[in-house]
């Protein structure tokens, strides 16, 4: 089919920056928000600095599903704390040949869906507590996305393009069905894109960055640059990465290389915040059920011991506990 109406679900920093892109590359774009936000964009629209240049574009925004009618491609980009509220929507918002990506940060609800061997249709409580996710959605069209693309919220409202645009797209179940179709939207709209043979390997490559810098730097309040200069919490750093490959290796998935290498990567970053450290500074929920809960309840389903994750995952716990006092 051709994708021409597409609706962004969530347009945060990642999902902003899309919507930017996909309305200069041609498309029909709207956007789902919150009520407090349509008044805001529709009057000032998103800008997006990227590569020396400065766009402003501006979708058609909504906080009522009804409003932005049904499209070809629905791209849910939210936190997945915010999933639960937003799934109901999904359904309103696809065409009847439509299909969803939904940009995964951790490890996602249908991790399990036609993959894992032996946990094959596992539902993971930390994500789909008594499918309160899954329920809403059809796995026949349903397209995860991994999305290694650095942007951050300025202190006037814009977004900041700061590193990297690479996004791998794929069914749960690895089937390629029509997958092409969908990866020639992003790509239309310069996002380097790959459709790759087993989804779940981008997830779990990815998770070990999320894994370790997210956490670490949301509780340091610190750049990546400082968490690796710092010789303990770069121990910590890799500590956590090794329980990732740990869990990685369990499902069946290649763990890659010694995570040391991925700290040069990271210190060509220099002293780039995560997503979890902006959330902390904007005052927001942190991501850590799909980061840190999923991950945890994966190695308690492989018999795999997650000391450093359970203890980041509590200290993050009793930290949201105290900024909501």
């Amino acid at each position: 089919m051709g994708y021409r109406r597409v609706c962004i679900v969530g347009p945060g920093a990642i999902g902003g920056m899309m919507a930017v892109k996909l309305i200069r590359a041609g498309f029909e774009v709207s956007a789902l928000v919150r009520e407090p936000r349509v008044a805001q964009i529709e009057s000032s629209g998103i800008t997006l600095h990227d590569d020396g240049e400065t766009f402003t574009e501006t979708p058609a925004v909504s906080a009522d599903p009804h409003e932005l009618g049904q499209h070809d491609l629905v791209i849910i980009t939210v936190k997945e704390y915010a999933l639960a509220d937003v799934a109901q929507h999904i359904a309103t918002l696809t065409a009847s040949e439509g299909q969803v990506v939904q940009i995964t940060n951790g490890i996602p609800w249908w991790f399990f869906h036609g993959f894992g061997a032996g946990l094959q249709g596992t539902r993971l409580q930390s994500v789909d507590r008594g499918g309160q996710v899954s329920r809403y959605f059809e796995a026949g069209r349903h397209i995860g996305g991994v999305i290694n693309c650095g942007v951050s919220w300025q202190d006037d409202g814009s977004l900041r393009h700061d590193h990297s645009n690479h996004l791998a797209l794929g069914r749960p179940d690895n089937t390629a069905d029509g997958m092409e179709e969908v990866a020639e939207v992003f790509r239309t709209a310069g996002y380097n894109t790959d459709v790759v043979d087993t989804i779940q390997q981008a997830v779990m490559t990815k998770l070990l960055a999320n894994i370790s810098f997210n956490p670490v730097s949301a509780l340091c309040s610190a750049t990546l640059d400082r968490l690796i200069a710092n010789e303990h919490t770069r121990h910590l750093l890799l500590g956590l990465m090794n329980e990732g490959r740990a869990i990685t290796t369990a499902v069946g998935l290649d763990p890659g290389p010694d995570p040391a290498e991925r700290f040069s990567s990271a210190t060509k970053m220099g002293a780039s915040k995560t997503s979890m450290l902006q959330d902390v500074e904007a005052g927001k929920p942190l991501e850590i059920n799909a980061i840190l809960g999923a991950a945890i309840e994966i190695g308690e389903k492989t018999g795999v011991p997650m000391p450093l994750s359970q203890a980041m995952l509590g200290l993050l716990q009793v930290k949201m506990q105290g900024a909501a006092l």
